[in-house]
């Protein structure tokens, strides 16, 4: 595998950067100064002025239109004549409240019948004065906003250039180093020892949430006259960007609560890299002693991240190819008070994808997580390992036997299969029934149930706001998919029976749909297969594969492959 790499493009970076943090330092100087202005002014003398000229300029934009209140007034101070056309605290245009609007009217009445208005005068300098002082918080709030968001952006892109060329330069020593084990190219790897970066992982958040909630927060500002002014009743769809702003600042919180708590942890490798068709062992190692509910549950997932489009319409997307779960009781047999030592071993399917980087936007990576429950803040932690084909790469590799989970019965295995819902009866002719029983995975079902009301509610505001057919006949459409996904997940029921001579496979939205009797001697495989996703969830598929070539579906939504592999261990007996 060749990682893809390049040192290059650090200084057009720097010069794509560089206009964005200068806009942004100048925009916040401005802010900056009308604040300092608005400050000083609160001690500046009002004295009476004669409106010569009241204009209201408009600035018709592509996709916008603002204004700006310009005005030439007059004033006496200490017996000599005076001449300004400041108005208010900043200069310019923009389309923030109504302020330009309500300012032109109020000095156009003064202007036209002659009655004196006031002003501000700087006692310390007679030259400087203003018509209104009063500070334009959204105004200043949405300055803010761009200053921090642009010098920000900026910065935050130069910091990144220096900090990526810095890490290239080191893996490409990396590689030229270990030019067959490009396991050992990446500085994260090359000793075997993983660490999560905890106080990363509560910074990512915490800048995601303040980038949100300072572009969305002065919606709440515009909202309200745009709705009300303006009667767009269409607008209040904005207020789901405040709204999702407040739950990522909950997720912020909680993520620097988790980090405080938990701190970073390791994971030291015993196999260096993780072996396709072989095994990735070794354990993980926590900055404090854990002590778990019930247990510590290891996630091992392959994952194919792709990125698309350009631009502002540039997006990732995260499938999982293959994901197996273990659950661990117990530590390792160490004690530690200050610790805690949790063991690691995954049998890889030859099958499997490695760690590869086909170009920027496409990639194959391996995640490690765990988790466990526990007093208040649950413990978590992830970990991108290396897996990849070695000479150790073994075609007919099989799961061995967990030294942790050992000792288990058959009457284990009916435990397990009770505890996802999967019901096991006797046939009174002889074989036996496995049921899978309707919402087995409740948690899917909710977070699907969830999205489908506030996408129906949705569609339902878009035909209420008379906002076209096209946009109401797309998401109706889409909606149509999600009410059936809500069926299948909630109401989806299926039934395997287990005959010497034959399997009998029915189900469906039910429990109705088609039966199918199969033959033991027409059945070539019966295999685990993705099945659907979600979040970062993979659950798996039973099939049943004949000799014409067919598959046939046994079972679906199996919370792991695991529960998989027994499902079909049971349907395999005879």
């Amino acid at each position: 595998m060749k990682l893809t790499k390049s040192s290059r493009g650090l200084g057009c970076l720097i010069l794509f950067a560089l206009p964005f943090a200068l806009a942004g330092v100048f925009v916040g100087s401005l802010a900056v100064r009308s604040l300092a202005t608005w400050y000083e002014a609160r001690d500046w003398v009002e004295t009476p002025a004669r409106i010569l000229q009241a204009d209201l300029e408009v600035h018709q934009g592509s996709d916008s239109t603002t204004y700006e209140v310009t005005a030439l007034y007059e004033y006496e101070w200490q017996d000599q004549i005076h001449s300004s056309e400041r108005v208010g605290l900043s200069s310019g245009s923009d389309n923030v409240g109504s302020f330009h609007q309500d300012r032109h009217a109020e000095l156009s009445r003064h202007q036209s019948s002659g009655e004196p208005f006031r002003c501000f005068v700087d006692p310390d300098d007679p030259e400087e004065a203003l018509l209104f002082r009063e500070m334009r918080w959204g105004l200043f709030a949405l300055m803010g906003v761009f200053a921090l968001l642009f010098t920000g952006a900026g910065v935050g892109m130069m910091a990144a250039g220096v900090w990526g060329k810095r890490k290239i330069t080191e893996e490409e020593e990396l590689e030229a180093q270990n030019p067959d084990a490009p396991w050992r190219w990446k500085s994260d790897w090359a000793d075997g020892r993983i660490r999560t970066s905890g106080n990363i992982q509560f910074l990512f958040p915490l800048i995601f949430a303040v980038f949100w909630n300072l572009i969305s927060t002065p919606l709440l500002f515009v909202l309200p006259r745009e709705v009300i002014d303006n009667d767009n009743k269409l607008a209040l769809i904005a207020l789901v960007f405040p709204l999702v702003g407040m739950g990522l600042a909950v997720w912020a919180v909680r993520a620097f609560l988790h980090w405080k708590k938990y701190g970073d942890s390791v994971f030291e490798m015993s196999t260096l890299p993780g072996v396709i068709g072989g095994k990735l062992t070794g354990r993980i190692l926590t900055s404090v002693d854990i002590q778990p509910v019930s247990g510590f549950d290891l996630i091992l997932s392959s994952i194919r991240r792709v990125t698309t489009g350009s631009g502002k319409n540039r997006s990732t997307s995260e499938s999982v190819q293959w994901q197996e779960l273990e659950h661990i009781d117990r530590e390792t047999l160490d004690f530690d008070p200050t610790r805690s030592s949790i063991p690691v071993s995954f049998t890889i399917p030859y099958e499997a994808e490695p760690t590869e980087e086909r170009s920027a936007d496409d990639q194959t990576l391996w995640r490690l997580e765990v988790t466990a429950e526990t007093a208040g803040i649950d413990f978590s932690a992830q970990f991108e390992v290396p897996v990849f084909r070695t000479a150790d790469s073994r075609p007919d590799i099989e799961p061995e036997e967990d030294p942790w989970t050992a000792g288990e019965t058959q009457e284990d295995l009916q435990v397990d299969l009770s505890s996802e819902r999967i019901g096991k009866d006797w046939l009174p002719e002889g074989g036996f029934a496995l049921t899978f029983a309707p919402a087995r995975q409740k948690g899917a079902a909710l977070a699907v149930t969830l999205f489908t009301v506030l996408w129906t509610g949705f569609t339902a505001l878009l035909i209420h706001l008379d906002a076209g057919l096209v946009f109401p006949i797309l998401f109706g459409l889409f909606n149509l998919l999600l009410l059936f996904a809500v069926l299948d997940l909630w109401l989806e029921s299926r039934r395997v029976e287990c005959r010497p001579e034959e399997l009998v496979l029915s189900g469906g939205i039910l429990g109705l749909g088609k039966t199918r009797r199969i033959p033991r001697s027409t059945i070539s495989n019966i295999k685990a297969v993705r099945g659907m996703q979600s979040g970062k969830k993979l659950f798996y598929r039973v099939v049943v594969e004949t000799a014409d070539g067919k598959s046939h579906l046994a079972a679906t939504k199996l919370d792991n492959l695991s529960v998989a592999r027994r499902v079909i261990e049971e349907m395999s007996l005879t």
